[in-house]
């Protein structure tokens, strides 16, 4: 756990953690077999004030298990999007944002479920750390069955059973290590902010089918002074089983497309509020772009792959016109050429 800065005395610290109440939030969609699990677990968190359950347009029967939760604990309260549509875990989770009445937010979903705990470390972080506006933790996986394990392999997912970030890393520096990889990530059911880190950050995209968390997370870390709790010892399970959705079956191709809409959608977040890490962005979607996946199971000779490369660019320059005027594109380019260049001159 990083140092504390900004320390109150021990009286205000205690204080302080008397009143930290939290909202927890949990979109639903095809969960009925987990929702009750992960509620429960929310509701033994003695820091949990409200569980803001909002179910999705279940096509099984989870709608009727939220409303058993809602009818048996008064702190679980029960949204629905207008006519019971579905609207995707993005607009579920806003929904649960916009009408959470406690200071801080936090998130869970509704197949996965909190360990005891799972708030102790943060009320004492946001209590001696008059800066802090968010704190972050490992979560470990649950392997609900072999089917749904051979699926997240076959995915490509990490094989690593806890989730987490190697080491503490400076605030400052934290949205700029999560971009560029290799130091591990933490989960959002891992994250607790405070409320008005939302005006900074914004709401999640409501227009991503997936990686919405990650780009609402990339946004917080951003806008937000995060600091780290506790990375080796796990304050959540994630369960990985059949209905995963990010394990769905997808091509190479169509996982980089997922990809570059998340960074496309960042990209233009960042142009009027973290312009900086625009360079970084930019070497991602050109890395994107000009990746050999891209090929699918094609194994083209060296001129091919110049031409296949030179064909994906044209088509990004065609739908992103405004990239030809941005001086972000021709800074990263030469280089990722050339990245191209060595690498294949390596192989």
């Amino acid at each position: 756990m990083g140092d504390f800065q900004g320390a109150y005395p021990q009286r205000l610290v205690e204080a302080a953690i008397e009143q930290f109440e939290v909202s927890v939030v949990i979109p639903v969609y095809n969960a009925a077999p987990f929702v009750r699990q992960a509620v429960e677990s929310a509701l033994a968190q003695p820091e949990v004030r409200e569980v803001l359950l909002v179910e999705d347009g279940s096509p099984d029967n989870a709608l009727v298990v939220c409303q058993e939760l809602a009818a048996e604990y008064p702190q679980v309260i029960l949204l629905r999007h207008p006519n019971g549509e579905n609207r995707g875990a993005g607009a579920s989770r806003n929904l649960g944002m916009r009408s959470a009445s406690y200071e801080f937010l936090a998130f869970l979903d509704a197949d996965d479920y909190y360990l005891p705990g799972r708030f102790a470390l943060d009320a004492q972080i946001f209590a001696k750390d008059a800066l802090c506006e968010g704190v972050y933790h490992a979560v470990e996986m649950h392997i609900e069955d072999a089917q749904g394990l051979n699926r997240w392999n076959e995915a490509g997912k990490s094989r690593e059973r806890i989730q987490t970030i190697s080491a503490d890393i400076p605030p400052e520096a934290l949205a700029d290590t999560l971009l560029r990889g290799g130091r591990g990530y933490f989960h959002i059911d891992a994250l607790t902010i405070r409320r008005f880190v939302l005006d900074k950050a914004g709401l999640m995209r409501e227009d991503l089918r997936l990686h919405q968390d990650t780009e609402w997370i990339l946004r917080v870390a951003m806008s937000a002074r995060l600091l780290p709790g506790n990375l080796k010892e796990p304050v959540a399970r994630w369960r990985v089983h059949s209905q995963n959705r990010i394990s769905a079956p997808r091509s190479p191709k169509q996982k980089l497309d997922d990809r570059m809409r998340m960074y496309r959608c960042l990209y233009t977040w960042c142009e009027e509020f973290a312009g900086p890490y625009q360079e970084t962005l930019m070497d991602l979607m050109l890395r994107n772009v000009l990746s050999s996946a891209r090929f699918g199971e094609q194994n083209p000779n060296a001129l091919l792959r110049k031409v296949l490369r030179l064909g994906n660019l044209l088509r990004f320059l065609l739908t992103n016109p405004s990239t030809i005027l941005d001086h972000n594109f021709w800074n990263s380019l030469p280089g990722q050429l050339n990245i191209r260049y060595q690498s294949k001159r390596s192989e």
